[in-house]
């Protein structure tokens, strides 16, 4: 399977789509049939693409990063449904059955990372490694708000379905949007994204995301569920968290990730989304002995 050099040298991914029960994902695959079986998933209103620096530096691997439902080219989920994290592993499961992968290593990005752990707490014997990039465990809620929380994200997503994401008057003004955004990101890393992301509309360019996924999660789990997953994954896990990270010095990360059975903790320079702002290398340095030690 021959893959194409982007300029710069960095080879060309090519397209996968795999037909689920009720949508379609689009996906990035880079290595051939034969290499170290990895799935990758990307942080919450990114795509495949974030992982265009990275992937080429793990040498072996054949890895699939996916574009997760309601992002990039991916299908929608239904409107009676939503965005739930824990819906995220179920379609990791029928990604990897599709591809004949009984076992395989998992990588994730934020909010993929967090999907990866549930998914590796889920189905332990299913995962060789778990790499985890600028997150790994998800937002911990309280029992006592929950009803409240339910109620909020039923109607939020509601409002939301009925809504179109904004139209930008040029590519420019939506790029530069992505900048500064929620998650703020330099604009190679912006344009990176932008390439599965952000389309010409009638009107001007536009963000494709299912906006119901500025919803709140309709449940949180609590820290005692999230330890539940935590305590089940058996596969050695790498941690990296960038230096000026959200999340290093939450409690939930100080606590939790040293209940992982096996893990390494890295700390490289950079922000949240560092893996497309020059640490690819970086990353891929600690990852690669971490493959080699658990292949």
């Amino acid at each position: 399977m021959s893959q194409a050099a982007r300029p710069g040298g960095l080879p060309r991914p090519i397209e996968r789509d795999f037909a689920l029960p009720a949508y379609r994902l689009a996906a990035l695959e880079w290595g051939a049939p034969g290499g170290r079986p990895v799935i990758a998933l990307h942080g919450w209103l990114d795509n495949a693409g974030s992982f265009e620096l990275l992937a080429p530096q793990l040498p072996g691997c054949h890895l699939i990063a996916l574009d997760a439902a309601g992002h990039g080219r991916s299908g929608r989920r239904s409107p009676d449904s939503a965005y739930n994290l824990w819906q995220d592993v179920a379609d990791v499961v029928e990604v990897a059955d599709r591809l004949g992968w009984e076992r395989f290593s998992l990588l994730g990005h934020s909010r993929g990372a967090a999907a990866a752990t549930l998914f590796a707490g889920t189905f332990p014997a299913r995962v060789e490694a778990l790499m985890l990039i600028e997150g790994g465990l998800p937002f911990v809620g309280d029992a006592a708000t929950a009803p409240e929380n339910l109620a909020d994200a039923l109607l939020r997503s509601r409002e939301l379905r009925e809504r179109g994401g904004r139209v930008f008057a040029s590519r420019d003004e939506a790029i530069a949007e992505r900048v500064g955004g929620f998650s703020p990101v330099s604009t190679e890393a912006a344009e990176m994204l932008a390439r599965r992301s952000l389309v010409a509309v009638e009107d001007g360019w536009q963000w494709q995301a299912d906006q119901r996924l500025k919803a709140a999660s309709e449940f949180r789990l609590t820290t005692e569920l999230v330890e539940a997953f935590v305590v089940r994954v058996t596969a050695p896990v790498a941690c990296i968290l960038a230096k000026d990270s959200p999340f290093g010095e939450m409690a939930l990360y100080r606590g939790m990730l040293g209940r992982f059975a096996d893990i390494e903790v890295h700390r490289i320079d950079g922000r949240h989304h560092f893996h497309l702002e020059g640490a690819a290398e970086a990353i891929a340095a600690c990852l690669k002995p971490f493959l080699d030690r658990t292949g």
